[in-house]
């Protein structure tokens, strides 16, 4: 079935008129890639907002983690630093009936100072010392309130279970002066008596602000919805932020309660299109964190669709208007191909009616120029059969080639179907300069930045036609730009080691270089590729001048090559020379050595 069908579609094709070949190639040239290239992208798009989703999430998760640690550090180093001051434990271990009342009064007012310094030098909301009732100012309820208090909290259990430093509270109600009610946060040191250990001789209390915490925790609110809190190791919420109407975080936790592996150490996970995190704190409480994948990603679907709109109704623009200009003008390209086939196949006594002065018309001035020139050059050959004429002709040949020629008006023409008016105007520039730089209006040398020049154009027609890049680096002396050297002494160098060397190679993108060197009244050239390369063997049999007809020879540019160093030797006699140094699978370089004349 599919089989007939294809045959359908083949006859059907085959019988359709040029333009409607035309119409059909630019529909799928044009709409079919543009279409894919969205998809592409689309997707491409929402897997990267996923991506930075969850980068986002564990940022802002370790941002709050750092900011709740460094409050806590603040709490738990203002409560040891309390502890450790040597006034404050000197009074706070104190036996209430050996202190003077007055004594009492004294060592209040220190204990008041000490304290507001720690206030007003850190971020702590208030400081509390839980002092034996013996004490005067034990019911103070300022900085200094009854040690008997401390059974309300359950902070007696909390030291008798294990020694600690420092204890943290689970968020809590505390009742200030003047019924001033706040939720607080405590980190909490017991001063413990130097006769005997278990017992309490006083407590100092740092407190913080629940809602400092909140407000910390906040900054992670970073979309539309989501969730923050604060677990105890048992995941039972002490603190909660959210900007959601119903809490998500029970369903989240129980399934974090079912995990095998800790997910404090997993960082972010995602679950259900809901990034979760999970961060310890101080190995004491939990930070969670819950933000939803799809708010996200909603935004990027309808910008993606906005997206497709518009490259479709410019595709279609487009589509038209090469449609229009490709019908004017492809006749004439079709024209001037078949001109070439003629050439091609020997006959150099054809011309091009010119009939513009745009790019395609300079393309048809050249051609003209070119047959006329190729066919003078071939009588040229044939009358007078020197050799370095012969020779010369041979290269000339080679890079006047109408098979290049009509690979290079072959691709115009495809481009020109496709609607791609500039690429068409670019490869006419590109080849028109080319051919006009080989012939140099019959000269036999031209300066050193005219060869690199025709060089460039070449590499870049070739760029158009093969789809292994080539990249082409330039190292030359300023005062040598100028200098003229043997026309067409490096292009077939380059020539070789495009055809010959890379794209015969598995590297994906060709490098050529070329440098040129004044040392001691000797210019030295180099031509270097990373190209296939060559053994010893074959570059023995490259510099040898035998009659050489083989497989090997022409693989590596032999006859290319040989032709070079021949028209050197007679050019320059014995003062040029040329080096061949190469490495299979690595490279080749040429380095040639003629003589500076002034």
């Amino acid at each position: 079935m599919i089989k007939k069908l294809s045959s359908y579609i083949r006859r059907i094709y085959k019988n359709t008129s040029y333009q409607n070949k035309l119409v059909l190639s630019s529909f799928i040239l044009i709409l079919v890639p543009i279409i894919l290239l969205t998809t592409y992208s689309y997707y491409r798009n929402i897997q990267t907002v996923k991506t930075e989703a969850v980068s986002i999430s564990e940022l802002y998760l370790h941002q709050v983690q750092s900011s709740i640690d460094a409050r806590i550090t603040e709490l738990a180093n203002t409560a040891k630093f309390i502890s450790r001051h040597q006034t404050v434990r000197e009074v706070l271990e104190k036996s209430p009936g050996s202190v003077p009342i007055g004594e009492q009064i004294e060592d209040l007012n220190e204990l008041d100072i000490i304290i507001a310094n720690y206030l007003s030098s850190t971020n702590i909301y208030d400081i509390r010392l839980y002092v034996d009732d013996g004490f005067i100012y034990s019911d103070r309820n300022t900085i200094t309130y009854n040690l008997d208090d401390i059974n309300d909290f359950g902070w007696v259990e909390m030291f008798s279970e294990f020694y600690a430093v420092v204890y943290y509270t689970e968020p809590y109600e505390f009742t200030y002066i003047s019924n001033n009610v706040r939720r607080i946060i405590s980190a909490v040191i017991p001063i413990r008596n130097s006769s005997n250990f278990e017992q309490i001789a006083a407590v100092i209390c740092v407190d913080m602000l629940e809602e400092d915490l909140l407000e910390i925790m906040a900054a992670a609110d970073y979309i539309n919805k989501g969730e923050i809190l604060i677990t105890d190791m048992d995941y039972k919420p002490l603190s909660i932020y959210t900007s959601l109407d119903n809490n998500h975080y029970p369903e989240i936790i129980d399934y974090i309660k079912k995990q095998k592996t800790n997910p404090v150490s997993t960082g972010i996970t995602v679950i259900d299109n809901n990034i979760i995190g999970a961060a310890p704190l101080w190995n004491t409480w939990v930070l969670i964190s819950i933000a939803f994948m799809e708010d996200m990603v909603a935004t990027q679907s309808y910008l993606g669709l906005r997206y497709l709109l518009v490259i479709v109704s410019a595709s279609i623009g487009v589509y038209i208007i090469a449609k229009i200009y490709a019908k004017q003008n492809s006749k004439r390209i079709t024209n001037l191909a078949k001109q070439v086939r003629v050439a091609e196949s020997g006959d150099f006594n054809v011309q091009c009616v010119v009939d513009s002065a745009d790019e395609i018309g300079d393309l048809q001035t050249s051609f003209n120029y070119m047959v006329k020139k190729i066919y003078s050059l071939m009588q040229e050959q044939y009358d007078l059969g020197r050799d370095l004429n012969v020779m010369e002709l041979r290269v000339l040949q080679a890079q006047i080639n109408p098979h290049f020629l009509y690979n290079t008006l072959d691709l115009i023409l495809w481009a020109a179907r496709r609607g791609d008016m500039d690429q068409v105007s670019d490869i006419v520039i590109k080849l028109s300069k080319y051919y006009r730089l080989s012939l140099s209006n019959g000269d036999d040398y031209i300066s050193l930045s005219d060869e690199i020049e025709h060089i460039r154009l070449y590499i870049g027609l070739q760029n158009l036609r093969f789809t292994k890049q080539i990249d082409l680096s330039v190292d030359m002396e300023e005062s040598l730009k100028d200098y003229k050297i043997m026309k067409l002494l490096l292009q077939p160098i380059v020539e070789n080691s495009i055809i010959h060397g890379i794209t015969n190679s598995d590297i994906e993108k060709g490098e050529i270089y070329i440098s040129a060197a004044l040392e001691s009244e000797i210019i030295h050239l180099s031509v270097k590729d990373n190209g296939i390369g060559m053994d010893q063997a074959a570059i023995s049999k490259i510099m040898s001048y035998g009659e050489v007809h083989n497989k090997e020879y022409s693989k590596f540019g032999g006859y290319g090559l040989r032709n070079v160093i021949d028209r050197l030797r007679l050019y320059y006699s014995n003062e040029a020379n040329i080096v061949i140094s190469a490495t299979p699978n690595v490279g080749t370089e040429i380095n040639i050595i003629i003589p500076y004349k002034q």
